[in-house]
């Protein structure tokens, strides 16, 4: 099904241009949260006449990435976390914990613009990051530290009665 695009979307397309996509997807996506309009001869009118209003908005969204992205020169995410052998984390750090440090920090940021490349971090490294969408072609990259707060090698076990 071909459908012009009201958005920017990544990996599809740029405002304004016709794309393929699969009619579910259109469906059930783009056109309930009017990112796209079907491929009609008065569509292609409308998108003509309001290209240049559609590009304005667009460049107004980025230009709010690039403020929110200074947000996040010198930050880094840190944790306090019990370790056990092999430096094995009890628990593990989860996009759920980063999103709550980060609303605690003040930072507003939607839970499926996080990105954790690595998975849930369940041990010590130096590759614990997690990446932050704040626009289609803007992405911050935030390191997270994990503070040590008690080693514990003997093995815990706890009964209930």
């Amino acid at each position: 099904m071909n459908v012009l695009l009201l958005k920017k979307i990544k990996k599809l397309g740029d405002v304004g241009q016709e794309v393929s996509v699969k009619a579910g997807y259109a469906r059930n996506f783009l056109f309930p949260k009017e990112f796209a309009l079907p491929m009609t001869k008065e569509n292609i009118e409308i998108v003509e006449q309001k290209k240049q209003e559609l590009f304005k908005i667009e460049k107004e969204l980025k230009d709010k990435a690039l403020e929110k992205q200074k947000q996040f020169e010198n930050y880094e995410l840190a944790f306090d976390v019990n370790i056990h052998e092999e430096n094995k984390l009890f628990g593990s750090i989860t996009l759920q914990n980063i999103l709550d440090k980060l609303v605690a920090d003040g930072i507003e940021v939607q839970k499926r613009d996080i990105n954790m490349p690595f998975g849930p971090i369940k041990e010590l490294s130096d590759k614990n990051i997690a990446t932050i969408s704040l626009h289609p072609e803007i992405k911050v990259t935030i390191p997270i530290k994990l503070n040590v707060v008690k080693a514990d090698n003997t093995e815990e076990s706890s009964s209930k009665d």
